[in-house]
């Protein structure tokens, strides 16, 4: 992974992080990383389903 990519994700963890721990459980960066890929799977599900379906 590019330092810019770890970079930029790792401060917008630092931006939530004691938001996320309290409301999502989520208390580590790994942890972040895997709800921000799962996010970005199921919105990408939800719009395959979408164009599929036109």
């Amino acid at each position: 992974m590019k330092a810019e990519v770890y970079d930029y994700f790792f401060n917008e963890w630092l931006k939530v992080k004691d938001e996320y721990a309290i409301k999502r459980g989520i208390r580590s960066f790994s942890a972040y990383i895997c709800y921000v890929l799962v996010q970005l799977m199921e919105e990408e599900k939800k719009s395959d389903k979408k164009t599929k379906s036109r």
